[in-house]
């Protein structure tokens, strides 16, 4: 993927903020938090970021032409927010017009209109007209963003997605790709899910008060981006920090009047620990084939150890988790009442809203060992589908090709609209961002979530205050029928592949 951090900050260097977008973010404060001291030139990730501008950057084969059709796109805007993706025309603030511009740009280049079209919120049903177009052959959709897991097995089986690896015209090596990121959800050596930059990151963070860090910054070895690029961001590490913090206002127990380390929901984004640990629930074996991992003899130890820790920052005094969807009301890291919070990046611009300095961290490692591997991001944003049956395949694919390349102003834009002027006042927070982008982790368990016997919330159902369950008995009730539930699908997906020929 392409290195936007640097991009940004060159383009700040120019242009001194040249949108819109991050008036509506300046909260009116001349003071802002004086920027850590980077990292000397031997950490990994600085040495990485001085090396960005000899990256290479692969320019499409696609010659300009004029298809004169559209390109209809049907967006799962639960997993996907559809302003990021298509929008009507510009409506003058930054965001809007880089949105417009890259439809602009693809028309001019190759004579095609964009449509963009919500999908039906319903999971049960929002495939439907993806399904219908393939089936009636009227070619009214030619790309789906999918929701981040349902659905997306249903159109496997169903022959519905063409495979990226069999479409010429897909450059999937460029670094407007997520190359990787695919194939570590292929089936059968099918790459069905398509990632680029075109997908406007959803993941979460960490993101944090950066006028009340100053109070406990001495209790650190070094500033906390620092602590990133030597490897030495850890859960222990966040735990320790978010223990210094706890003011019981009200002297009456827990409350939303106190003031806490660290909260946030404890569900989709308590599951990003698991993937920030190193540990996937379902992954390769030496034999080639799937299968349920998150308890094996490798990760074993590992995985109970990171579900006792999780139950303790769930309980602890310094932390308040609002379980699932319950009434509780969430202490928002914007009131000054808590150091840090696990924050969706699509949620991110409502802080602009608010006289706050934030910081963003990524989520850390499980141990300093973890170092080989580095840091791991949930990837919640939807798929890139493209259906089985296309009338004009070369214009679609060019299509996506250019949609893809054009996103550099989009999100860099992106960017921008997240931090206001913290990009400017604070690079190392973008850059903190780039490095949430490039680990997002496949998870097979996630996407395939229909078949995988519904691991994905295993993390926070066993951690969670009140949890009775056991991590040891919730595998043994889930991992065989899982593991033979994996097989059945694999091997659906293998007949179907070799009755079609591919």
């Amino acid at each position: 993927m392409k290195k936007r951090t640097l991009r940004v900050l060159s383009l700040i260097l120019a242009t001194i903020m040249i949108t819109s977008a991050l008036v509506a973010c300046d909260n009116g404060s001349e003071n802002h938090t004086e920027e850590p001291t980077q990292t000397s030139s031997s950490s990994t990730l600085e040495t990485q970021s001085e090396t960005e501008t000899e990256v290479k950057e692969y320019m499409p084969d696609v010659e300009q032409n004029d298809y004169g059709e559209a390109f209809n796109m049907l967006i799962m805007s639960a997993s996907n927010m559809t302003k990021y993706h298509w929008i009507k025309e510009g409506e003058g603030d930054a965001m809007t017009e880089a949105l417009f511009a890259r439809q602009e740009k693809v028309r001019e280049h190759l004579g095609v209109e964009l449509i963009g079209t919500e999908a039906n919120t319903d999971h049960t049903v929002y495939t439907e007209p993806f399904k219908t177009a393939i089936k009636n052959k009227d070619n009214s959709i030619q790309l789906m963003l999918s929701h981040v897991h349902s659905g997306v097995t249903a159109l496997i089986q169903g022959n519905y997605l063409r495979d990226y690896a069999t479409v010429d015209q897909f450059n999937l090596d460029a670094d407007y790709w997520n190359r990787e990121f695919m194939e570590g959800l292929s089936v059968d050596s099918h790459m069905y899910l398509g990632r680029n930059d075109f997908n406007i990151m959803y993941t979460y963070v960490i993101s944090y008060n950066k006028e009340m860090m100053e109070k406990y910054q001495d209790s650190l070895e070094s500033d906390v981006y620092t602590l990133v690029d030597n490897y030495k961001w850890t859960l222990d590490q966040m735990m320790s920090l978010a223990s210094q913090v706890y003011i019981d206002a009200t002297s009456d127990g827990k409350s939303a009047d106190d003031t806490f380390g660290i909260t946030g929901v404890q569900w989709v984004p308590y599951i990003g620990f698991l993937h920030a640990s190193g540990i996937q629930y379902i992954s390769i074996n030496e034999a080639g084939n799937y299968e349920v991992s998150v308890y094996n003899e490798l990760n074993q130890a590992k995985t109970a150890t990171l579900i006792e820790k999780l139950s303790e920052l769930a309980a602890a005094d310094y932390a308040w988790f609002r379980y699932k969807i319950e009434p509780t009301p969430l202490v928002e890291m914007h009131t000054g009442r808590t150091l840090m919070q696990l924050t969706n990046t699509y949620d991110l611009p409502t802080y602009c809203n608010f006289d706050v300095e934030f910081g963003i961290l990524p989520y850390p490692m499980f141990d300093e060992s973890q170092k080989d591997i580095g840091y791991r991001h949930l990837q919640w944003g939807g798929y890139l589908c493209m259906p089985s049956y296309t009338a004009n395949l070369e214009m679609c694919a060019e299509t996506m090709e250019m949609l893809a390349f054009f996103s550099e102003d989009v999100n860099v834009t992106f960017y921008e609209k997240l931090l206001g002027k913290q990009v400017a006042d604070a690079p190392l927070d973008s850059k903190m961002l780039d490095l949430v982008w490039n680990t997002l982790w496949p998870e097979f368990a996630q996407a395939y979530d229909d078949v995988s016997g519904g691991w994905l919330y295993m993390i926070p159902e066993l951690t969670h205050v009140g949890a009775t369950v056991q991590l040891a008995s919730y595998v043994k009730s889930k991992e065989t029928s899982s593991n033979k539930a994996i097989g059945k699908f694999l091997t659906l997906v293998q007949k179907m592949n070799e009755k079609s020929g591919s």
